[in-house]
């Protein structure tokens, strides 16, 4: 029973492997196998002097292509990688904007409200004993009581500016703080639009790469025909496909450099 579910979970997987697309938008350089290679000379040997060296030559630049073409896209995984680290870095920093000036605001409000209370709780109940004078109609009571809570209530606005002056400072930090972490998110979220770009590259590069290796193909069953002329159409028609996807990480190179301007134009605003 365990080994046939086994089986059912390794097909599925399989099946599922097989279905999902590739996450990558390189693909493996094509080169002449050694048998290949042995078919491509007699071919070209078989070709006129011009198309022989044509035939030399567009492999020549196909190869050299696809090898610029992965050394430029390990600089490219490269370089995402460190703008992505850099902007969740910077995301992380912005966050903590005034973080230690507003906590040390917040601590002040509460301590002055915690230092008051005991003056607070005097006035109040002195206000409770003039309530209580008046209400025995004893005047020399009511007016000793009367002086005590006058005097009290001069301590005590004193004491409500000076918590609402510390309130309405932590107010405007937090606001000010607020307006800081959303004017540089804003900048950040310009990111998206590039990656945006940077994505439909890597989708033309990955039907680009379907049609390298499907040409491939072609050249390959070309030189097992010893066919001349259709091996130099498949390769010239690999060379401008290299071409093309050169063009198109050319192109996300440009993307991910905007990507770093924008963090460092970001980050120079934390400083």
């Amino acid at each position: 029973m365990k080994s046939r579910m086994l089986t059912a979970v390794m097909f599925l997987t399989l099946l599922l492997s097989a279905m999902l697309p590739a996450a990558v938008t390189e693909a493996a350089v094509n080169t002449l196998s050694t048998t290949a290679q042995k078919q491509f000379d007699k071919t070209k040997a078989a070709l006129s002097s011009s198309d022989s060296a044509k035939l030399q030559s567009l492999y020549q630049s196909f190869i050299q292509q696809q090898n610029a073409i992965g050394d430029r896209d390990t600089k490219l995984k490269a370089t995402s990688k460190t703008n992505d680290d850099e902007e969740s870095e910077i995301r992380q920093k912005i966050k903590l904007i005034d973080k230690s000036k507003l906590e040390a605001l917040d601590r002040k409000v509460a301590q002055l409200k915690q230092y008051y209370q005991p003056l607070f709780d005097k006035y109040a109940v002195a206000q409770a004993e003039l309530k209580a004078a008046r209400k025995y109609g004893i005047k020399e009571l009511t007016a000793a009581v009367q002086f005590k809570v006058d005097l009290l209530e001069i301590s005590v606005k004193g004491a409500k500016e000076e918590i609402r002056t510390a309130q309405s400072t932590l107010s405007s930090a937090k606001s000010s703080a607020s307006d800081k972490m959303k004017r540089l998110r804003t900048q950040l979220d310009a990111i998206d639009a590039q990656e945006q770009q940077g994505s439909t590259a890597k989708s033309a590069i990955s039907q680009l790469n379907k049609q390298k290796s499907a040409e491939w193909s072609d050249l390959l069953y070309a030189l097992r025909s010893y066919d001349g002329k259709t091996a130099i159409r498949s390769l010239t028609t690999l060379v401008s496909v290299v071409q093309q996807i050169s063009a198109q990480q050319i192109k996300i190179e440009g993307y991910e450099n905007k990507i770093a301007a924008i963090n460092k134009s970001v980050s120079n605003q934390l400083v």
